[in-house]
This record gives C-alpha cells, structure tokens and sequence, in this order.
C-alpha cells in the first residue's frame, strides 16, 4: 500500500500516490476499489464529455426529457448521495403524471406556512400585522411553531427532562464478514430495523426546541395565563396562547416545558410593566 491523495479535477476524482511510501502488510482478502469513472458503454448519449452526466436541480438529465440520474454519475464523491433517490422520485410522479417539474429552491428543505394550515382547515386567512411576536391578539401570529434550527440547537440543559422517561435504544445488528463470506457477498453489513422497532425508535425523539402540544405549560401556569386556541381558531403554530394581562412572567412554564420551546424575555405592555414573552 501507500500514502495518497484524492482531489478532484472537474468532475473526475483524481487519487495522487506519494512515492517512498510504499509499505507490505499481510492480508487475508484484498478488494480492488481503485478507479471511480463511469462506464458508458451503449450510453455515449449521456456523456457531457467530462467524464459525468449532467442533471438540474430535479435531476432530470440535461437534454434528455423523462430521463433521471443521480450519485457518483453526476459527479464522484466519497459519501452516498442519499438525496439525490428522492428528489429524483419526486420530478419522476410528476413527469409520468404529465405535471411540469417546478424549479427546484436552492435551500432544498421544507418551510412551515401558518397561512397555508388555515387554507388547508378551510378557515378565513386573517390579515398579517407586525408585529408577529410577544402578542396574544394578532391572529397571524406563530404561538407554538419556529424552526430555530438554522440558528441553534436547543442543548440538554434546556430540556425538562422529567417528563420523559428511560426508554433503551433500539440498536441495529452488525454482521461481521470472514474471508470466506466476504467474497460475492452484497447484504448489508448493518441490518435494518424491523417495522415496529423503527417506529418505536423513533417514538424516543424528544423533539427538542419544538412543541408536541403536550399541554404542561397549560396545566402548570397558576395565573392560567397560557391557554388553548379555542378548537374552531387552531391549527398548526396556533395551539396555544398567553394572555399578557394575566402572565406574571414566573417563568414556570418554560420550566416544566419538555423540549425547551419556550424562552421567556422582557416586553413593553400598554401598561409599562415588564411582562413574559411566550415565543
């Protein structure tokens, strides 16, 4: 063996052996893994002459309507392009359904939206005012709903963790090969969960920084400041409320709140108190 560097050069990726480095070292089986380049044989049509395939952001094939491709074909790399499978899938539905493939966004992840939860439970869209947070009136406000994680992790230390109790993970099984079932062997090294232990793994997810709409911080707030939407105004984001006449800013809502959700901060009321701001 010897010491090496992988960059690459385009589309290709390029492995630089540094000579002197070259050592023995005594081995039952030895896979050939040395080369990753794409073999178009019969597919020349495909080649975008750098050795690769090129794809949009559906991966739908440049040139080529109805033809998808993705992974290392687009372009080399040393991990699984997981993603590439289900964006393709989905540009696939909508092709054999005669849809037109929208463009894809360039942060590729789904974005929650109050005003389509009240379209989809066919309430009135209210009009939005700023503003949107540290108000208990405003209906367009997002009372039990903000993806903070693209700004920061909620840490352990923010989590009530008594509400949760031990439940043991569910580990996969790891088969460990010999020499001799190595060879002509493609199974998975680590098996899959069966069903219902994926969704019991699953069920541990403490969701931290979210509400799961456990109601602790209804039950707990002794002014009864916080309070359920009534059931005909919910909807996702909308589940509960604070009444900042009554709130005292204790704090003990945050506290007793599992995930870590609520964060508490000074707000100016008409009355010129400092009053708990329930985000």
């Amino acid at each position: 063996m010897a010491r090496c560097e992988a960059k690459f050069v385009g589309p290709r990726l390029e492995i630089k052996t540094f000579e002197g480095t070259e050592e023995d070292i005594p081995a039952d089986l030895i896979v050939s893994a040395i080369g990753q380049a794409v073999d178009f044989t019969g597919l020349e049509v495909f080649d975008n002459g750098r050795g690769a395939v090129a794809a949009d952001r559906s991966y739908q094939v440049q040139g080529q309507s109805g033809v998808f491709a993705g992974g290392d074909v687009l372009r080399p790399h040393l991990l699984t392009r997981d993603r590439h499978g289900a964006i393709a899938a989905d540009g696939i539905e909508r092709f054999l359904a005669g849809e037109e493939i929208a463009k894809r966004p360039k942060v590729d992840v789904h974005v929650f939206d109050l005003m389509r939860k009240y379209v989809e439970k066919g309430m009135e869209v209210p009009p939005i005012r700023e503003p949107l947070h540290g108000t208990d009136a405003a209906a367009g406000a997002i009372h039990n709903y903000d993806n903070r994680s693209d700004r920061y992790v909620i840490p352990h230390k923010d989590l009530f963790l008594g509400h949760f109790s031990y439940t043991p993970r569910n580990r996969r099984a790891f088969i460990t090969l010999s020499r001799e079932s190595a060879l002509g062997n493609f199974e998975e090294r680590i098996q899959a969960l069966a069903e219902d232990a994926a969704v019991a793994e699953a069920k541990r997810c403490m969701s931290c920084g979210l509400c799961f709409e456990c109601d602790n911080c209804v039950v707990y707030c002794p002014q009864t400041a916080v309070k359920k939407v009534p059931k005909k105004q919910a909807t996702t984001g909308r589940y509960v409320f604070t009444d900042y006449d009554l709130c005292v800013g204790c704090h003990i809502c945050a506290d007793v709140c599992p995930t870590g959700y609520i964060q508490m901060g000074l707000a100016s009321e008409v009355h010129v108190r400092p009053a708990a701001a329930c985000e």
